[in-house]
Protein backbone atom coordinates (compact mmCIF):
# COMPACT_ATOMS: atom_id res chain seq x y z
CA UNK A 1 0.00 0.00 0.00
CA UNK A 2 0.80 3.63 0.09
CA UNK A 3 2.53 4.90 3.34
CA UNK A 4 4.54 8.53 4.07
CA UNK A 5 8.37 9.36 2.59
CA UNK A 6 10.15 11.44 1.88
CA UNK A 7 9.29 14.38 -0.65
CA UNK A 8 10.11 17.84 -1.87
CA UNK A 9 7.52 20.18 -1.23
CA UNK A 10 8.17 23.86 -0.95
CA UNK A 11 11.46 23.22 -1.14
CA UNK A 12 11.51 21.20 2.13
CA UNK A 13 11.87 17.86 2.77
CA UNK A 14 8.37 16.37 4.10
CA UNK A 15 6.91 12.84 4.89
CA UNK A 16 3.80 12.79 1.93
CA UNK A 17 2.25 9.48 1.08
CA UNK A 18 3.77 9.29 -2.77
CA UNK A 19 7.05 10.48 -1.86
CA UNK A 20 10.12 8.17 -2.48
CA UNK A 21 9.03 7.44 -6.20
CA UNK A 22 12.14 9.20 -6.97
CA UNK A 23 13.87 5.75 -6.84
CA UNK A 24 11.60 4.51 -9.97
CA UNK A 25 11.72 7.72 -11.37
CA UNK A 26 15.84 7.91 -11.63
CA UNK A 27 16.04 3.80 -12.38
CA UNK A 28 13.72 4.80 -15.62
CA UNK A 29 15.57 7.75 -16.34
CA UNK A 30 19.09 6.48 -16.47
CA UNK A 31 17.34 3.51 -18.38
CA UNK A 32 16.38 5.60 -21.13
CA UNK A 33 19.61 7.67 -20.90
CA UNK A 34 22.26 4.56 -21.74
CA UNK A 35 20.34 3.26 -24.26
CA UNK A 36 20.37 6.47 -26.26
CA UNK A 37 16.81 7.64 -26.32
CA UNK A 38 15.00 10.94 -26.92
CA UNK A 39 14.99 12.54 -23.49
CA UNK A 40 11.79 14.99 -24.33
CA UNK A 41 11.36 15.99 -20.64
CA UNK A 42 12.63 14.79 -17.31
CA UNK A 43 13.43 17.12 -13.83
CA UNK A 44 16.11 16.18 -11.19
CA UNK A 45 15.68 17.42 -7.93
CA UNK A 46 15.89 19.91 -6.45
CA UNK A 47 17.89 19.47 -3.81
CA UNK A 48 20.59 17.10 -4.14
CA UNK A 49 20.27 13.14 -2.57
CA UNK A 50 24.04 11.73 -2.50
CA UNK A 51 22.16 8.29 -3.68
CA UNK A 52 21.10 9.07 -7.00
CA UNK A 53 23.72 10.09 -9.60
CA UNK A 54 24.73 13.46 -9.69
CA UNK A 55 22.65 15.74 -12.43
CA UNK A 56 21.40 12.15 -13.76
CA UNK A 57 18.28 11.93 -11.54
CA UNK A 58 14.92 12.58 -11.59
CA UNK A 59 11.89 12.92 -9.68
CA UNK A 60 8.09 12.49 -10.51
CA UNK A 61 4.93 14.20 -8.88
CA UNK A 62 1.33 14.40 -9.68
CA UNK A 63 1.06 16.32 -12.29
CA UNK A 64 4.60 17.27 -12.89
CA UNK A 65 7.62 16.91 -12.92
CA UNK A 66 7.49 14.01 -15.36
CA UNK A 67 9.72 11.74 -17.17
CA UNK A 68 8.91 11.82 -21.11
CA UNK A 69 11.17 10.62 -23.36
CA UNK A 70 10.69 9.32 -27.44
CA UNK A 71 11.69 6.33 -28.95
CA UNK A 72 13.95 7.52 -31.52
CA UNK A 73 14.35 4.23 -33.22
CA UNK A 74 13.02 2.22 -35.91
CA UNK A 75 12.65 -0.66 -33.18
CA UNK A 76 9.24 -1.35 -30.62
CA UNK A 77 10.75 -0.98 -27.10
CA UNK A 78 9.48 -2.71 -24.18
CA UNK A 79 9.71 -1.32 -20.37
CA UNK A 80 10.43 -4.27 -17.72
CA UNK A 81 10.34 -3.62 -14.30
CA UNK A 82 10.64 -5.86 -10.78
CA UNK A 83 11.69 -4.64 -7.12
CA UNK A 84 12.53 -6.72 -4.02
CA UNK A 85 12.73 -4.63 -0.82
CA UNK A 86 16.06 -3.16 -1.43
CA UNK A 87 15.91 -2.39 -5.27
CA UNK A 88 14.11 -1.08 -8.19
CA UNK A 89 15.39 -2.71 -11.66
CA UNK A 90 14.25 -1.24 -14.73
CA UNK A 91 14.68 -2.73 -18.09
CA UNK A 92 14.41 -1.60 -21.87
CA UNK A 93 14.15 -4.75 -24.20
CA UNK A 94 14.63 -4.39 -27.33
CA UNK A 95 17.41 -3.03 -29.86
CA UNK A 96 18.68 0.76 -30.00
CA UNK A 97 19.54 0.36 -33.68
CA UNK A 98 23.52 -0.11 -32.27
CA UNK A 99 23.74 2.90 -30.71
CA UNK A 100 26.59 3.44 -27.75
CA UNK A 101 26.23 5.79 -24.88
CA UNK A 102 29.35 8.12 -23.37
CA UNK A 103 29.02 10.49 -20.85
CA UNK A 104 30.71 12.82 -18.40
CA UNK A 105 29.26 14.79 -15.26
CA UNK A 106 31.36 17.68 -14.11
CA UNK A 107 30.36 19.95 -11.22
CA UNK A 108 29.59 18.72 -7.30
CA UNK A 109 26.63 19.13 -4.71
CA UNK A 110 25.83 18.40 -1.02
CA UNK A 111 22.29 17.72 0.55
CA UNK A 112 23.15 20.57 3.31
CA UNK A 113 24.78 22.89 0.87
CA UNK A 114 23.44 22.31 -2.87
CA UNK A 115 25.89 23.09 -5.89
CA UNK A 116 25.37 22.56 -9.25
CA UNK A 117 26.28 19.39 -12.09
CA UNK A 118 26.75 19.72 -15.65
CA UNK A 119 25.78 16.13 -17.64
CA UNK A 120 26.86 15.57 -20.78
CA UNK A 121 25.90 12.56 -23.55
CA UNK A 122 26.82 11.83 -26.40
CA UNK A 123 25.62 8.88 -28.22
CA UNK A 124 27.73 7.20 -31.20
CA UNK A 125 25.64 5.80 -34.15
CA UNK A 126 26.75 2.34 -35.98
CA UNK A 127 27.80 4.97 -39.35
CA UNK A 128 30.39 6.67 -37.14
CA UNK A 129 28.44 9.87 -36.19
CA UNK A 130 27.73 11.43 -33.00
CA UNK A 131 25.47 13.25 -31.28
CA UNK A 132 26.28 15.64 -28.27
CA UNK A 133 23.96 17.02 -25.38
CA UNK A 134 24.17 18.75 -22.22
CA UNK A 135 22.34 19.24 -19.07
CA UNK A 136 23.53 21.51 -16.32
CA UNK A 137 21.00 21.92 -12.71
CA UNK A 138 21.59 23.71 -9.76
CA UNK A 139 20.65 22.28 -6.56
CA UNK A 140 19.42 24.13 -3.67
CA UNK A 141 20.51 23.49 0.48
CA UNK A 142 18.20 21.42 2.71
CA UNK A 143 15.83 22.37 4.74
CA UNK A 144 13.79 20.31 7.27
CA UNK A 145 11.01 21.33 9.10
CA UNK A 146 9.18 17.41 8.76
CA UNK A 147 11.48 14.83 8.28
CA UNK A 148 9.99 11.54 7.28
CA UNK A 149 9.14 9.12 9.75
CA UNK A 150 11.44 6.45 11.35
CA UNK A 151 10.87 2.99 9.68
CA UNK A 152 8.60 1.13 11.28
CA UNK A 153 9.77 -1.64 14.15
CA UNK A 154 10.10 -5.35 13.39
CA UNK A 155 6.82 -7.46 14.20
CA UNK A 156 7.66 -9.35 17.38
CA UNK A 157 8.81 -12.87 17.30
CA UNK A 158 6.16 -15.76 17.44
CA UNK A 159 5.10 -17.02 20.85
CA UNK A 160 7.32 -20.35 21.39
CA UNK A 161 4.28 -23.60 21.84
Amino acid sequence: GYVAAGAIVGGELVAEVGGGTSQFATTIYNAIFFAGLEDVYHRPHSIYFSRYPLGREATLGWTLPDIVFLNDTEYPVTIDTSYTSTRITVQLIGANGGRTVTTTTTGSATTSGGGSATVTRTITYPDGTSTFESWSHRYNPLVVNNPPPPPPPPPPPPDPL
